[in-house]
């Protein structure tokens, strides 16, 4: 096996293999420092300026290493560019015979049971949904992996996606009838089978979540766990140790429920009238906020007329709607799934209304024709300790910006790792020779003001 020294060398394995390769002494270190977490199964938080290299820094050692790799990173667009470029590269380098696999959150793969259904119920709204929904069942019926990403003909952010996948509310597991062939199950089998799993930080909380709720683990279990632009993960973290509700899941949740009950064989006029009463409900929460964007803390957002009385509406929905639910849950999978998503709306909406806010941080946003109500903690760094603890293993938590001058402390604690080993690589590039900062004066002193974005146009583009 060839050694750090070996890899990073200007006439080794590296500099043979991608053009314009030189060693960076930083790059080394870092690279040893890995190592080391690696086989001692510690913690390292480790900060690398912008130009040292540190993708490269993480993936030598892992790879070198051997064993189970997972690598996180903070957006799916940072996961594609390391899984289609970054990790192929170093692999051959090393000439390592480690395979690899990307997996990402179920939203992310077409659901074949919801697609089916999307079509056969006219579910596209407009003539150019209606194009896209047959692009995307002609997509599933070719495609290997079922990645959105994949189908270049409908944009990412197409409404209809929202009918062609699932989400794990309306996800119906092992019942489904199309369980066999699920494109996110298939994605999962590879990322049991592979050596590297390259996943995103959403995708490691919503495991951890699910976990922390006793159903299966979705990811392997491994050796070696990297996340990259570590800087994301407290708020990630208290994101996902949180729990949100909007008015778009209530809104899909009474769709599904009358579809279910048709699916199952017959109407039910109490529950199309529980439906009608929580889609009324949705509509006032929303329209009492106004115009969007708009994000308000939860004092603000009770002092709105209307606003309160429009929760006291829907939990009292959620709860009929629940109970009939139940009542009806035995007739099929799906009507027990949307049974179980009423109860867990229900829940989380009593959270928001009941919790006294001591110990957590709750706030609404209008986003277009939705609105969204967030209760996070005010500290998630005892949640994802736990995680630690529970998972021995090494764990890198790099990116460009984790200390506060060369401090740690505020990032440890956020995550609940006090004791872990930091080290600290300065960028090689000179900013304060080479780039300048601009702060215009003038701007709104709220940055969701909506004249915000177009003062920072105009002073920026004078």
């Amino acid at each position: 096996m060839s050694s750090l020294e070996e890899v990073f060398a200007p006439g080794g394995l590296l500099a043979a293999a991608i053009a314009g390769y030189r060693r960076r002494a930083d790059q080394v270190e870092m690279a040893q420092a890995i190592g080391e977490a690696i086989e001692s199964t510690g913690v390292l938080v480790a900060e690398a300026g912008t130009g040292t290299g540190k993708t490269f820094a993480y993936l030598v050692p892992a790879l070198l290493a051997g064993g189970k790799v997972i690598v996180s990173t903070g957006t799916k667009t940072l996961q594609d560019q390391l899984y289609d470029r970054d990790l192929p590269a170093v692999r051959a380098a090393l000439a390592s015979g480690a395979s690899a696999a990307l997996l990402k959150g179920r939203a992310n793969y077409v659901c074949l049971y919801r697609l089916r259904r999307a079509v056969a119920e006219g579910r596209a709204t407009s003539s150019e949904e209606a194009v896209e929904l047959r692009r995307i069942e002609r997509f599933a019926a070719t495609s290997v992996t079922g990645d959105r990403a994949d189908l270049g003909d409908v944009p990412e952010d197409a409404p209809i996606w929202a009918q062609a996948t699932s989400t794990r509310d309306n996800c119906l597991g092992q019942g489904c009838p199309d369980y066999a062939d699920c494109f996110v199950m298939r994605a999962r089998r590879n990322a049991l089978a592979a050596d590297v799993v390259v996943i995103n930080h959403h995708l490691f909380f919503a495991d951890v979540v699910l976990r922390d709720e006793g159903v299966a683990e979705l990811l392997p279990a491994c050796n070696t766990l990297v996340f990259d632009e570590a800087h994301q993960l407290p708020e990630t973290a208290r994101l996902f140790f949180g729990d949100s509700l909007s008015t778009s899941q209530l809104l899909e949740l009474s769709r599904d429920a009358r579809g279910e009950l048709r699916v199952a064989g017959g109407g039910s006029p109490e529950l199309e009238a529980l439906c009608n009463r929580l889609e009324r409900a949705a509509r006032d929460l929303r329209l009492a906020l106004g115009e969007a964007p708009l994000r308000l803390a939860w004092p603000q957002a009770l002092r709105i007329a209307g606003f309160p009385e429009a929760l006291i509406k829907i939990r009292a929905a959620l709860k009929m709607l629940d109970a009939a639910l139940a009542a009806q849950a035995e007739r099929s999978e799906g009507l027990g799934a949307c049974s179980r998503r009423a109860g867990n709306a229900h829940a989380v909406l009593c959270r928001l209304l009941e919790s006294d806010g001591s110990e957590d941080v709750r706030w609404a946003e209008a986003l277009g024709q939705s609105v969204q109500l967030h209760v996070t903690p005010l500290h998630s760094g005892e949640l994802f300790r736990r995680q630690i603890d529970d998972h021995p293993r090494a764990w890198i938590f790099t990116s460009a910006t984790l200390a506060v001058g060369a401090d740690f402390g505020h990032f440890t604690r956020e995550l609940g790792v006090p004791e872990a080993t930091t080290r600290r690589w300065e960028s090689p590039f000179r900013f304060a020779e080479q780039a300048l900062v601009y702060l215009p004066s003038g701007l709104p002193p709220d940055p969701n003001d909506p004249a915000f974005t177009d003062a920072v146009i105009e002073a920026a583009f004078p």
